[in-house]
């Protein structure tokens, strides 16, 4: 059975999936939005954008083995990565039936995300 009950097809339609390669293995640390962000200011709080992606191999391999880390009731958890040359936001949720749904934005994407819904970020540990 596959790991999400459904995939949003702008990964295709926008080239944001791209395969990976083998990859190592990269410790992770949770997060959650402490305050009102847009994608550029939550993750650019954290450091350097290009140092905080994950591969797609990477982000699946995190939501296969920590179910337990990702936030419920419709809210998503945050993955940054790079496709093509560009930056993503890979949003997780569950969804209908504790099924997984994946959603991808673009990282200019300007809307804010309200620090009371309690987003989390999955970022690569420094």
């Amino acid at each position: 059975e596959g790991v999400f009950g459904f995939i949003d097809p702008d990964f295709k339609n926008w080239g944001a999936n791209e395969a990976s390669g083998p990859t190592p293995v990269t410790p992770v640390a949770v997060y959650e939005l402490a305050q009102d962000a847009t994608f550029a200011q939550m993750f650019g709080s954290a450091g350097n954008p290009q140092s905080l992606c994950l591969t797609q191999s990477q982000i699946v391999g995190f939501v296969r083995k920590h179910r337990n880390w990702l936030r419920t009731d419709g809210y998503g958890t945050f993955f940054l990565f790079k496709s093509q040359g560009e930056f993503f936001v890979a949003i997780v949720y569950f969804f209908v039936r504790d099924r997984l749904f994946a959603y991808v934005d673009r990282f200019a994407y300007d809307s804010v995300w309200f620090a009371e819904s309690i987003h989390r970020l999955v970022l690569p540990q420094l």
